[in-house]
């Protein structure tokens, strides 16, 4: 797997083709684990 089209880190997925199929997953998992934090601190702090 020389090309990865998914991934704009073409040195990174070359190394690790997993990272290609990881990413987007872990975009989700971090902006749903901000986001709860954010809510959560928020309805603490009221």
């Amino acid at each position: 797997m020389k090309s990865c089209k998914l991934c704009r880190l073409s040195r990174v997925c070359n190394d690790l083709p997993g990272v290609c199929i990881l990413m987007p997953y872990l975009a989700v998992a971090v902006v749903a684990v901000t986001v709860g934090y954010l809510f959560v601190t928020q309805e603490l702090l009221v």
